[in-house]
């Protein structure tokens, strides 16, 4: 429970501190990335109808790319360039879709702490094996920290949501074999998350899903903001201008039912071991009423992403901000570009806006908002 309190502890206070010194000192400048992405495919075996990446996802099945994927070699040059204390999370698309996944897992595992978002279909006995192989001994040394399993409801709108049938069976099942792996070996780690995205249509679903996290010894569960902003990956627009615009409303939900099923977790929370989550960072079970009730606003949110996060996508473009784009792997063949020219721009632009208007839902972002 200790270290899984430390991590919790860290996953809010981590940007803020990291970012602290720079944002006041220098906010152009930033210390070396404490957490990386890696995108590292744009193919999945599912098809959930609120991802970000869904259009990519369909043209790369289709052959429509513009770029061939980061290669395997360009992903550990860019890992051996990193701090040992950088925290590499994959994901994609859906990273086991990646044919030489496990490769790049087993090497950025030797020297990182390692962070995987999956949707938990491809966590067949084999692939759990050398994941629980992998696992990090301790909260302080190199090995899988993190395992991310999405879960959306009951498996009618799981399935619903993936397009899938008979994704839900299968997502469930990778995640009891994940856990109850963990639990032969007697070992801590990886600790295990649960992540939902809140919507009308998994209201209900949000306290039996808990309940379900706890029952099978999940460490986490994490419900998160639909965001229905549109990501950069490779459109062609005014990025500095995107982020001016808000992002389109959301479907509402009955602010009654929706804070009757949200103070139904935090009661469970006081008994339960898995712990529960929020995202974005400090939101309030309020503020998330106000989110479904499309009456939050940009200005009670901050982000401190451009001292403290980059991601690469598939195809080597390079970013700190989903919505900006800043340089690509092929024309720099490294990662300078997160202390160059437009990075400090953007840095400097953000500390004097706080956040923009096309932010409203990012789960990067931080809730500062005081409740009414």
């Amino acid at each position: 429970m200790t270290n899984l309190f430390t991590l919790k502890s860290l996953q809010k206070v981590l940007p803020r501190l990291y970012s602290f010194l720079p944002y006041y000192l220098d906010p152009s400048r930033a210390f070396p990335p404490a957490h990386i992405f890696f995108e590292v495919t744009y193919r999945c075996n599912l098809r959930c109808d609120m991802c970000h990446f869904l259009e990519i996802i369909e043209d790369t099945e289709n052959n429509k790319t513009y770029k061939k994927e980061l290669s395997t070699e360009k992903i550990k040059h860019v890992i051996r360039s990193l701090p040992r204390s950088t925290l590499i999370t994959f994901t994609g698309g859906e990273a086991f879709m990646k044919a030489d996944f496990m490769d790049i897992l087993k090497y950025s595992a030797k020297n990182h702490k390692v962070h995987i978002i999956t949707n938990g279909v491809s966590l067949s006995e084999n692939v759990v094996k050398q994941l629980i192989d992998l696992r990090t001994r301790s909260l302080f040394s190199s090995g899988l920290l993190y395992m991310g399993v999405s879960l959306e409801g009951r498996e009618e709108f799981h399935d619903k949501v993936t397009v899938v049938p008979g994704s839900y069976k299968k997502t469930r099942a990778g995640l009891e074999r994940l856990v109850d792996q963990r639990k032969k070996i007697g070992g801590k780690y990886p600790l295990i998350h649960l992540t939902c995205v809140i919507s009308l249509g998994n209201v209900m679903d949000l306290v039996p899903l808990y309940d379900y996290a706890e029952k099978i010894g999940v460490n986490v569960c994490n419900f998160v903001l639909q965001n229905p902003a549109t990501y950069w990956h490779a459109k062609d627009y005014d990025q500095a201008n995107h982020l001016l615009k808000k992002p389109p409303l959301i479907e509402e939900i009955d602010p009654k039912t929706l804070k009757d099923q949200l103070d139904l977790l935090l009661e469970r929370e006081k008994t339960y071991s898995s712990q529960l989550r929020f995202s974005p960072n400090y939101i309030t079970p309020n503020e998330i009423v106000r989110y479904y009730s499309n009456q939050s606003s940009y200005k009670d949110y901050r982000c401190y992403t451009p001292w403290t996060k980059m991601a690469f996508s598939a195809y080597g473009d390079i970013f700190s901000c989903p919505h900006y784009r800043l340089g690509s792997f092929d024309d720099e063949n490294n990662i300078s570009p997160w202390n160059g020219e437009r990075s400090r721009e953007f840095r400097e632009r953000i500390k004097n806006e706080k956040i923009f208007p096309g932010c409203l839902g990012c789960c990067q972002s931080e809730y500062i908002g005081s409740e009414k």
